[in-house]
């Protein structure tokens, strides 16, 4: 499972841009910021989460979290790359 703020429609646009996922991604647009709360990436000052990506496998264990400022954009090639693991 994968874990975003954006909206169930970004992640679906998302998951197509990495051609396509075989699990599921989960929303934390509303309630606001509940699950990023949860993994500690919300932040309180601005309201909203870090740019996070929150990998977690069918056993419910985190294998990968991926936490950046605002304005920088996710490596695509090693969020794949940590997909492709939960896969093989």
């Amino acid at each position: 499972m994968g874990i975003s703020c954006d909206t169930v429609y970004t992640l679906k646009d998302w998951a197509e841009h990495l051609g396509g996922v075989k699990y599921p991604f989960a929303s934390d647009f509303w309630p606001h910021g509940a699950v990023s709360r949860a993994y500690g990436v919300f932040n309180e000052e601005v309201g909203r989460p870090e740019r996070a990506i929150i990998v977690i496998d069918a056993a419910g264990i985190v294998r990968y979290i991926d936490v950046h400022q605002l304005r920088e954009v996710p490596d695509d090639e090693e969020i794949a790359q940590q997909l492709e693991k939960l896969e093989g």
